[in-house]
Order: structure tokens, then sequence, then C-alpha cells
């Protein structure tokens, strides 16, 4: 397998000063290889740190905990190997230079830009990247019709569209630069079916064209996830060892290597032990731990 990501022995914590036994451990990773060139899709119940993880795996927000036997390291496109531990302590210049140059993000919150065009938005990033405004309007052009949205003319305002029709924009907006992965945070929540589908058409598309790029989507949407995954991630719920103080038990979401699923024979989903056909597995991603 080609990594991305290998990470084992990595707690995460909300408490900004972290203390063994007392403070709370929102998520353990003991051990995650995700595999380069995938889409991977994390699932999970409400509040067991599907955002989190995406925190970490983007570098927004230095929740983990310190622990010499922890390793987090990212593969670069030519094979080297970064620390990200030791990244987290280069300073603030050191981790905006690595996410620009390697990462992507969308959330369900579009975060579009008000004064802008919608053909301004999805264009500002590729201009960034050296193309000239007729190039990148061109290719939004094209995104745009993929996207049902052809009837948007270049002087639309942005927020002059609506809910369902921003959110396609940002979609468009983040996966038309060039990245190493791309960061979903429910980035189809407030898509209908058809167009979450016709998103994630194009997102196989874009990495498809970008050979060794990857994206890592957290979805509440099960079907989506073992309709258009390579690698699905179950984080499951564990209970936290009480502290003398609590006063009731906590939980952390887990994960290692059972949670982590892949299709193989027949269309069968499996994590080495179990096994499971599409319609079962959707089932069994829903259910609750």
């Amino acid at each position: 397998m080609n990594p991305l990501f290998d990470i084992s022995a990595l707690r995460c914590s909300y408490d900004k000063v972290y203390r063994e036994g007392v403070s709370k451990v929102v998520l353990e990773i003991k051990h995650l290889c995700i595999p380069r060139g995938k889409k991977v899709f994390i699932v999970g119940e409400s509040g067991i740190g599907k955002s989190t993880i995406l925190e970490v795996l983007g570098l927004m927000n230095n929740t983990i905990v310190p622990d010499p036997q922890t390793r987090f390291v990212f593969y670069t496109l030519d094979g080297g190997q970064v620390d990200l531990l030791d990244l987290w302590n280069g300073g603030d210049d050191k981790l905006s230079d690595f996410r620009r140059e390697h990462f992507n993000f969308i959330f369900q919150s579009t975060n579009l830009m008000r004064n802008f065009t919608a053909y301004e938005n999805i264009s500002i990033t590729r201009m960034m990247q050296g193309y000239t405004r007729e190039e990148a309007f061109a290719k939004a052009r094209e995104v745009m019709c993929d996207l049902g949205l052809e009837h948007v003319g270049y002087d639309r305002m942005a927020q002059e569209l609506s809910g369902g029709q921003q959110q396609r924009l940002a979609f468009a907006r983040a996966v038309i630069p060039n990245f190493t992965v791309l960061f979903g945070d429910e980035p189809t929540g407030n898509l209908d079916a058809e167009n979450a589908v016709r998103a994630m058409e194009m997102l196989t598309a874009k990495l498809s064209e970008l050979e060794g790029s990857s994206a890592i989507i957290v979805s509440h949407d099960m079907h989506l996830a073992v309709t258009f995954a390579d690698v699905i991630i179950k984080i499951r719920k564990e209970s936290n060892l009480r502290a003398a103080s609590d006063d009731e038990t906590t939980f952390r979401g887990v994960i290692d290597d059972s949670c982590i699923y892949a299709p193989g024979a027949e269309g069968r989903w499996s994590n080495g032990a179990q096994s499971y056909e599409p319609a079962e597995f959707e089932q069994f991603l829903r259910h609750k731990q």
C-alpha cells in the first residue's frame, strides 16, 4: 500500500493543559494508515470525533496529547516523510505554507466571499496558482455546467444564489485547484441526492486527473459513502476511564485496524475479520455503537 498518513498512539483532548487521568480524551487513534489516491469516508455517530480527526489530519487545530509514543507521519507525492508533530512546533508560517502546498478544504458552511461573483469565488484559487483570469473562468464554466449551474451568469453575485447553489459553488471552489489532499466536513450535507451524486462524480474525476491525490470526507450519508468510497473508517465508541472528579461515564472515539473497511471480492465490504454485502454494510454503518 502507498501510504498518505501513518498514525499510531495518538490521543486528542480539548483541554488546554492535559492532565493524565483527569482530562477528557475525545479521540484515540491506536493505529491508522490511510492509503494515497483514495476517497476515504469517515463515519460514526455524532460527538464521536469525526470533526476532530479532520482538524488533526488537516493541521487546523492541535488537540494532540503529548506522548513520546505518538507517530504522526505524512508522505509527500515524491515519497518524502514529514513528521507532523515536528511541524506543529515549527510555527504558524510553516504550518500555513504546508497546508497551502498540500491541502484543500470544504465545509458544510460555504464560507463564500459575499462581495465576489460566483465565478470569482470559484476562480480565485486557480488564479493564485498561476492561471490567467480567462483560463480560470473557462474551467469554472466547465465545472458550473457539471454541477447544474450553467444558468448562472458571469456577473451573478454568490450571495444571490440559493443555499443549495451556494453549497455546490463551494464544492466547485474546493475541487478546481490542484491539491494533495482534499478534506471535506459534510461537504454535501445541504444538497439533495441528485446534486450530492453530481458533486461526488466531479470529485472522482478530479482525483483521476490528479495522480496520487486523495480525499478524506466526513459524512452522515451512508449510502453516498458506500457508493463512492474506496475506504470507509467507522469510528467506534469506547468509555473513558472515570476520573475521581467525574460525575458520569464519558466516551471517546477510537480508531484501529478493525475500523477500516474496503470493498473486496463481489463488492463485499470487509475489515479483514467481518464481511458485508453493500446494503447490509449501510445498515451496519448506521448502527450506533
